[in-house]
């Protein structure tokens, strides 16, 4: 075990001498002239925080001027088959994640799972940027091991196309429309996400790079004045594509400071509808011998299916309707000699009924902190908790589910923009009815990089 430790030392501590000359050179780079610095301080660990730059490029539909080689023809800013506008350079970029060395304690038990390394835990490629005078696109793809485990084998996992985000929109000095096609969250538009507070129950189901289901949400957005952001939209739901059943969502932030040198903003999204993953489900992949990878659904509070004349978890078409509201607060800036911050504070709400006549509430309280010194040494802490939740089952009779505390630290080192080094801690919990949660833990070291 410490001969263990030692190694994985060294190999965290690698590269500390080359670390400040360098940019990186992802698509957004070779398209931009912008280092990856500009629009996040960190890309991950777990995932980037967007700067006020980084919003912006996000909500101008990933369009800066270009400092690459171009392809044109036609005039410029025509809405004509006879325009075009196109990179000479590929739209490409490779991510790879890799784990030295993870370890957990199952929640309940006593003793932890041995440790486990995988040098091949995801590989993601990334294609999009601007084209034409008028659109952009992000997509992110995924090899990943089953059943969402980052320790998993690769070799039995699959090739899963989970982001896609395409826009369209105008520009002028004051305000940018735009409208967007995309199966990525509200808070993603906006480039409020993916880093967020916390608690958010708006985007439910996904799973280490599955993305359940593909689904197309429409949005309409405005952005005014470096301000306000404002979006509306309409999805068919978690688990149909037919629009049979449907989802309503949306956003709408305010800016009290609006710079990267300083920037305070006020943040709500909600979504309504009857078709979502259930509070009290957890999404799943079967790769169980002779069967095609498969979507399972479990429990996410134990002895909820007990109470149920079907005993099974409840799935999206049990629900009868839906509301969540998550509010943020948020306060960083970058740069301030060596010290950048990001915080953040969430409360979040929701309510569902389901055909049975049972219902859930829950609600959350959520608080956290992205702290990087130098660019170099960073730590992303994230605590909260539940505030209330509870069941009421198809009989009437109202179950409490109580919770403790949650929370995930992350000690980041990133020797150059586009590699991180990192270790992970948090609890983990199982949720019962009318019980104490059982406690577990986990960590991991590992490493992210891509170019």
């Amino acid at each position: 075990m410490v001969g263990l430790f030692a190694a994985l030392a060294v190999v965290g501590t690698a590269g500390v001498g080359g670390g400040h000359g360098s940019t990186t050179v992802p698509l957004f780079t070779r398209q931009t002239g912008l280092t990856c610095a500009q629009c996040h301080v960190l890309f991950g660990a777990p995932v980037p925080n967007f700067t006020f730059t980084g919003k912006k490029f996000r909500m101008n539909g990933y369009r800066m001027p270009w400092i690459s080689e171009r392809i044109e023809a036609g005039e410029v800013g025509a809405i004509s088959g006879k325009r075009l506008a196109l990179s000479s350079f590929p739209y490409l970029t490779l991510r790879y994640q890799s784990v030295f060395a993870s370890r957990s304690r199952t929640p309940g038990a006593t003793t932890w799972n041995p440790i486990i390394s995988n040098p091949t835990s995801r590989l993601a490629l990334f294609t999009g940027g601007a084209f034409g005078d008028n659109f952009g696109l992000w997509t992110e793809m995924y090899l990943v091991p089953p059943n969402g485990q980052a320790t998993g084998e690769w070799g039995l996992g699959m090739f899963t196309f989970d982001e896609y985000d395409l826009r369209f929109v105008k520009t002028d000095a004051t305000k940018t429309l735009g409208l967007a096609f995309s199966n990525q969250g509200i808070a993603e538009v906006s480039g409020f996400g993916p880093w967020a507070p916390g608690g958010s129950q708006l985007n439910r189901g996904g799973l280490n790079g599955w993305n359940h289901p593909n689904k197309g949400q429409f949005f309409a957005y405005g952005w005014f004045k470096d301000r306000v952001f404002v979006s509306v939209g309409a999805s068919p739901g978690q688990d149909n594509l037919d629009w049979a059943r449907m989802n309503y969502l949306g956003q709408a932030a305010y800016w009290i400071f609006n710079s990267d040198a300083r920037e305070m903003s006020v943040n709500v999204e909600w979504k309504a509808g009857n078709d979502d993953i259930p509070l009290l489900t957890n999404t799943n992949i079967s790769t169980a011998a002779n069967t095609a990878p498969h979507w399972v659904y479990t429990d996410g509070v134990t002895g909820v299916s007990a109470t149920r004349t079907a005993a099974a978890s409840y799935v999206s078409k049990d629900l009868g309707d839906f509301n969540r509201v998550s509010g943020e607060l948020r306060y960083g800036f970058i740069d301030r000699g060596p010290h950048s911050i990001e915080t953040g504070l969430g409360y979040n709400v929701n309510s569902e009924t389901y055909a049975d006549n049972g219902k859930t509430k829950l609600s959350s309280f959520f608080g956290r902190v992205r702290y990087v010194y130098d660019r170099t040494y960073g730590l992303d802490l994230q605590v909260g908790k539940n505030t209330t939740y509870n069941f009421t089952d198809r009989t009437g009779l109202k179950h409490d589910i109580p919770a403790h505390t949650a929370y995930t630290a992350y000690f980041v080192f990133q020797p150059q923009m586009n590699i991180i080094t990192s270790l992970q801690y948090s609890n983990t919990t199982t949720l019962r009815l009318d019980q104490a949660p059982l406690m577990g833990k986990s960590w991991s070291l590992g490493i992210d990089y891509l170019f």
